[in-house]
């Protein structure tokens, strides 16, 4: 199941803001942006390109931070 356009493309936005967030150094906004754009939607539509620019700033995230809170809360986001 596909994300109608008018959902899929904010998320995508809200999740690129958040990586921008991340770049400039924000990096627990960037998380929280990030789990509520993937929140925001019905499970279903946490797929694909969703899920792929969520994973893909997880993954730009150092291991510096995986223990702060808003870093689990995205892991816990992307896993559901």
């Amino acid at each position: 199941m596909s994300a109608p356009t008018s959902t899929m493309t904010p998320t995508l936005l809200n999740i690129d803001a958040a990586a921008c967030s991340h770049h400039d150094g924000d990096t627990e906004q960037a998380c929280r942006r990030t789990v509520a754009a993937l929140t925001a939607l019905p499970s279903d539509y946490r797929t694909g390109l969703v899920r792929r620019r969520a994973l893909d700033l997880f993954e730009a995230i150092p291991a510096q931070h995986h223990h702060e809170g808003a870093m689990r809360e995205l892991r816990d986001g992307l896993a559901a």
